[in-house]
């Protein structure tokens, strides 16, 4: 965050947004810890179950949204990471909540 005149500025990259967005929904961050030890590992038993789970979206994006509590103007920068239909809506909502609370939305990119 930065500040501008009055105003607390933030970037928003699209790009970054979408890769955390992914890496949600694809489990990556949310593996189990491994138990047990070396020594009592059964080798020949095979490897262990896939567990993968993913993170909730809704609370992802909120925690977007917290974090933007104290700026009042955001700057949307890589639209063209916007392609993507869910994602899009997703942080389509988000813009409009940070709106409905009070901030202003400047899209990077879309000077001709």
């Amino acid at each position: 965050m930065r500040t501008d005149g009055g105003n607390r500025v933030a970037d928003l990259s699209c790009e970054k947004l979408f890769m955390n967005y992914q890496d949600l929904n694809s489990g990556v961050q949310a593996s189990r810890e491994e138990a047990g030890t070396l020594e009592d590992a059964d080798w020949w038993a095979g490897e262990p179950s896939l567990n993968i789970s993913t993170a909730d979206p809704e609370k992802f994006f909120a925690s977007v949204l917290a974090d933007l509590n104290n700026v009042n103007k955001l700057q949307v920068l890589d639209l063209e990471w916007l392609s993507q239909g869910e994602f899009r809506v997703r942080v389509e909502t988000l813009l409009l909540a940070f709106k409905a609370a009070g901030g202003e939305v400047v899209y990077k990119g879309l000077e001709n």
